[in-house]
């Protein structure tokens, strides 16, 4: 069998349950073919026309300690889900999830394996779909994970 042709395994996290299921197929996966896993959370902020330049910069000013508390959430959140072995790396992006996860999996050659809360219908559409759009959009390979489906 060849080795595949992507570098390693990318699992975005939003902290859900499905998340963390997800992040369990993520390392069982990395840890079987020997690839790396890399970790990926996106704090996103869209900031409204009506708040002023001071509020901006007094909300850009905290922002650091947003991205450090994130990856440090992010580090303690996944370590109960991850065997001993795999090499892990954690990345906090600012940009909203589904440019955030792409341009990792692309920048990175990963495959991308994340969650699915497995809404159908009128809830998908109207909430919309992070799994469903960067299926739509990326140029990598994708495992999404069905809420109910565990690692063996």
């Amino acid at each position: 069998m060849s080795t595949p042709a992507f570098e390693s395994i990318l699992c975005p996290v939003d902290f859900s349950d499905c998340s963390a299921n997800a992040l369990r197929w993520a390392a069982w996966l990395a840890g079987s073919l020997g690839k790396p896993l890399r970790l990926l959370h996106a704090v996103h902020i869209d900031m409204p026309a009506y708040i002023s330049t001071m509020q901006k910069q007094e909300i850009l000013d905290q922002w650091g300690q947003v991205r450090a508390q994130a990856e440090t959430h992010l580090k303690d959140w996944s370590a109960g889900n991850l065997p001993a072995g795999v090499e892990v790396h954690y990345e906090v992006s600012d940009a909203p999830p589904v440019e955030a996860i792409i341009a990792s999996a692309h920048r990175d050659n990963s495959c991308i394996v994340m969650g699915t809360h497995g809404r159908t219908g009128w809830r998908q559409v109207w909430m919309g779909s992070v799994t469903t759009r960067t299926i739509e959009q990326a140029k990598v390979p994708i495992l999404a994970i069905p809420p109910d489906k565990s690692v063996c």
